[in-house]
């Protein structure tokens, strides 16, 4: 999503810089867009530096992206989720160059912000499939979050063209899976495990149709590994009563059914009630470990062909050997989101 205040510049340096702050650390992926119609796609660089703590935030950031010293034609910065809201509402019946302002009055009951402080971008759902209804995704970014990513990457030299989401992120990512596998017109679904969230994204043709946040299941990966620690069995004294969080109960733990499956279920559910006409080709997992294991175990209990996405296999310049690092790892992780910023080619207009 272009912001009418970033303007490009001129260069004969066609690489592209695709950046995110999390607040503890700053990612970055070096790519050039170019080289992006084949697999692998190469990544020039990649990695994160940690923000100095020594330093107040504002210090550290423009510290650390100085210390990058990369030189690209063109930057995106990638917005933390909980900078932004990303809502879906009917599309208004007016001129496309009025749908912003539509949309400004349609979320205002919605968002968490006041609409002053906030910047909106919308786009179809679906792109132009037809529809009796058409909707909207309405992005909308803390202002401040936009206007302090233009200010750093102005401090340190860096030609802020591209302020995006992680949903048209992961879109990027999952399309140039499917067309891999010859279902770029099919509908496939994409999930972002992270750390501490993740990421459900649904689209076909290149377009997203459905997003939701989820909360990431540290369990499991555990039970697809088979680390999983099982709680010994006790036997309830005589006249226990069961309370919440009591140590009597069966070890259920390898059993029991996932949150996480059971929200992506629900969500499965709900896609195809509104798309049938799309069914799921494929569930793709984009996860810095243990995907295989994981997409396994997704596979078995959703019962939908569930494949992890194996980022050295799509991309070079990631070497499966230096994943042994944990500090390497954890960099990686870092960067999942910026992958698909790599291979952004949005350029139409509504």
């Amino acid at each position: 999503m272009r912001w009418p205040w970033l303007k490009a510049r001129g260069s004969k340096n066609k690489l592209r810089l695709s950046l995110r702050c999390n607040g503890q650390l700053i990612a970055y992926v070096l790519s050039d867009p170019s080289l992006n119609q084949n697999l692998p796609c190469p990544l020039l660089r990649w990695g994160a530096i940690p923000l100095d703590a020594e330093l107040d935030f504002e210090q550290a950031v423009d510290k650390a992206l100085q210390s990058l010293n990369l030189s690209a034609s063109e930057v995106i910065a990638l917005l933390e989720p909980q900078e932004y809201q990303i809502l879906k509402v009917d599309t208004p019946n007016v001129p496309n160059e009025e749908l912003k302002a539509a949309a400004r009055w349609q979320i205002k009951e919605l968002v968490e912000k006041h609409l002053d402080d906030l910047t909106l971008d919308v786009m179809h759902v679906g792109g132009d499939v037809p529809r009796v209804q058409r909707q909207l995704f309405v992005v909308a970014a803390r202002s401040r979050a936009v206007e302090q990513r233009s200010t750093h990457c102005a401090a340190a030299g860096l030609p802020l063209q591209v302020v995006d989401t992680w949903e048209t992120a992961l879109r990027n990512l999952q399309t140039l899976k499917a067309q891999s596998e010859g279902l770029q017109e099919r509908a496939c679904a994409a999930l972002l495990m992270m750390e501490d969230q993740c990421l459900l994204t649904i689209s076909a043709g290149g377009e997203l149709f459905y997003t939701r946040r989820l909360d990431q299941d540290p369990r499991l990966a555990a039970r697809a590994t088979g680390q999983l620690v099982v709680k010994p069995q006790q036997e309830a004294p005589l006249g226990f009563e069961y309370t919440p969080g009591a140590d009597y109960l069966s070890a259920q733990d390898d059993s029991e059914e996932s949150v996480l499956i059971i929200e992506l279920q629900r969500s499965i559910d709900l896609w195809e009630r509104s798309w049938p006409e799309l069914p799921l080709a494929r569930l793709y997992l984009l996860s810095p470990e243990h995907g295989d294991a994981v997409a396994a175990l997704m596979q078995r209990e959703l019962g939908l062909r569930t494949m992890a996405m194996g980022v050295p296999q799509l991309f070079s310049g990631i070497d499966e050997a230096s994943l042994q690092d944990p500090v390497r790892l954890r960099e990686l992780e870092a960067c999942l989101p910026l992958l698909g910023a790599a291979l952004r080619q949005e350029s139409r207009a509504l």
